[in-house]
């Protein structure tokens, strides 16, 4: 994992579906992905659950803000120096506010058949899991690319128009330069798919999950 984040760790951005029936499909969808190739989420609680799956695959938790992905980091390092997957939780109750912890600790067991705490220690013993600063709204993919050597099967971006549309507003974006950076945030994603990858997004009453076909054709991002 990366470590040079220098910041206070945020594990405050849970998901965008807390309580709902699509919080409890996305740590299945991403984790059984890990069987086919990489898996790549925003910084949140589904990124840690994907790091959970039992397969082959890397996880690469990429976002812009950096203290949601020092929370990640933090949930991740507790998970290194526990001994057991009910250790790690105390622990990060802990640490961290006790919503969260309890958050988790309700979906892991929602999706246990699929999730695995062996498999989170072993795919970070062996570097299976990157966090990086990245703002695919303006930037290539180029490195988000270099990190998933086994092709990318399952991508987890949120609400992102939301999500990007809070960084927008501190910048005083006009119109036409946030309808840009949407694009090109779509762009760099559907270059990041595989053929038989899907797509994970959030809309304001659920969630989507498109093949790269449908991503490419059915995904039209707008300003909100």
């Amino acid at each position: 994992m990366h470590d040079n984040l220098n910041v206070r760790a945020n594990t405050t951005k849970v998901t965008d579906y807390v309580g709902t029936k699509a919080a409890n499909q996305i740590p299945c969808l991403l984790s059984n992905a890990t069987f086919q190739g990489d898996v790549i989420s925003v910084a949140n609680s589904m990124a840690v659950l994907a790091a959970m799956g039992q397969g082959h695959g890397n996880v690469i938790v990429a976002d812009l803000d950096k203290a949601h992905l020092a929370g990640v980091q933090s949930v991740l390092a507790i998970a290194q120096s526990s001994g057991s997957q009910e250790a790690w939780l105390r622990e990060v109750k802990r640490q961290h506010k006790s919503g969260y912890a309890d958050h988790l600790e309700l979906l892991i067991q929602r999706n246990q058949e699929h999730l695995s705490f062996d498999s989170l220690k072993q795919r970070l013993h062996r570097g299976g899991v990157s966090l990086v600063r990245a703002d695919m709204a303006r930037d290539s993919a180029t490195e988000l690319a270099g990190l998933a050597p086994h092709g990318v099967s399952g991508m987890y971006v949120s609400n992102i128009e939301m999500y990007l549309g809070g960084f927008f507003d501190k910048a005083n974006t006009s119109i036409n330069e946030r309808q840009q950076a949407l694009n090109t945030f779509k762009n760099n994603i559907v270059s990041l798919m595989g053929a038989e990858a899907f797509l994970i997004r959030g809309e304001s009453v659920g969630m989507q999950v498109h093949n790269k076909n449908a991503a490419i054709n059915d995904w039209i991002p707008q300003v909100r």
